[in-house]
């Protein structure tokens, strides 16, 4: 089943209270041309507003008895099978996640689970904030940063309620909390003037697209050059938050093997504190350019090119807490292959 018979997923997340309800009515309202199924995960026994859509309401597929975030667990598939399941016709899946809790267990159901993924492909992560709380929700609820870090777009809703000032520092924050978010400064969740649906932020085309945006410089063009580093940093967060995009250039290709096993390894080791990864990857022997994307402990490659002529590189960014810009770099740098008199060898550092 290729990408377009796959059903587009947008999963909005977000704090109590930021706006997410309103969203989606906002959402349902824009895009008449869609038939969507919800499904809305919060605690308490009060669902979806009751003038959220449609006069049938039957494509609302609620979860109120647990929380899809915490764990992967049975009520999230038994909902997704009866979706499936059920004579509803629907060509969009809205996810609203409860605001109390990191989405990241809901993203990597999307990608990780054989029978979801065929089904279904990611269209977006949506994190919608109050502007007027956001700061404060970061300091007493660490979910919230974890929401910024693995959005896709962030909206900063009731602007109307602060400075201009003001929202311009929050959009500082957030793009230091996350290099690759598209940031949008709203009132009442209004998104008649953005693009929400339909962007495909987890294709290999946009992985490629917000790597590059992240590092704005080109790989070197001398042939005789060894592959060498560089470390480049993106906007540090102005908040005194310990989370920070880090990215990294190298010249040449790595082991497919030894940066697999190696991600593996550290994804799991850092899964609390590592949230997303992006990159464009060369590895040696294989022709093709790869696209890398990681959450969590689930990571995919992709890829839709071949190199022609240009010089190979990487371009890797890490987004998380407290990474050792200087511990990750020497591990990457560990995994690089260099060519020398014909024989391949493993670079040591």
């Amino acid at each position: 089943m290729n990408d377009i018979e796959r059903i587009p997923v947008t999963i909005i997340t977000g704090f109590l209270g930021s706006g997410k309800t309103t969203l989606l009515n906002n959402v349902i309202e824009k895009y008449t041309g869609k038939k969507f199924a919800i499904i809305e995960n919060e605690f308490g026994s009060v669902g979806i507003d009751g003038a959220l859509i449609v006069e049938e309401g039957n494509n609302i597929f609620e979860l109120n008895n647990g929380c899809i975030c915490c764990s992967l667990n049975d009520d999230f598939y038994t909902t997704i099978s009866q979706l499936l399941e059920s004579e509803l016709e629907f060509n969009h899946l809205l996810v609203e996640t409860t605001g109390i809790a990191n989405p990241d267990s809901v993203i990597n159901a999307f990608l990780l689970s054989e029978e979801i993924v065929e089904r279904f492909i990611i269209d977006s992560v949506i994190c919608v904030v109050d502007a007027e709380n956001m700061e404060d929700m970061m300091e007493i609820q660490p979910e919230v940063i974890k929401q910024l870090a693995v959005a896709d777009i962030v909206l900063i809703n009731k602007t109307d309620c602060v400075q201009p000032n003001y929202v311009h520092q929050l959009r500082n924050i957030i793009a230091g909390l996350n290099f690759s978010a598209s940031i949008y400064s709203v009132q009442q969740a209004d998104i008649s003037e953005i693009d929400l649906l339909d962007i495909f932020c987890f294709s290999p085309e946009s992985v490629e697209m917000t790597t590059h945006k992240f590092i704005r410089i080109k790989p070197h063009t001398a042939i005789d050059a060894p592959p060498s580093s560089l470390l480049i940093s993106n906007i540090k967060p102005q908040h005194k938050h310990e989370i920070s995009s880090e990215g990294f250039y190298f010249e040449g290709s790595f082991s497919f093997e030894r940066f697999s096993l190696w991600i593996q390894n550290f994804m799991y080791l850092n899964s609390e504190t590592i949230y997303r990864v992006k990159g464009i990857l060369s590895f040696d022997g294989m022709p093709e350019k790869f696209t890398f994307q990681a959450v969590r402990t689930t990571y995919l490659f992709d890829y839709n090119e071949e190199w022609k002529n240009e010089m190979r590189y990487i371009k890797i960014v890490f987004i998380g807490k407290n990474i050792n810009p200087a511990i990750l770099e020497a591990s990457l740098k560990d995994l690089l292959v260099i060519h020398q008199d014909n024989v391949v060898e493993n670079s040591e550092i």
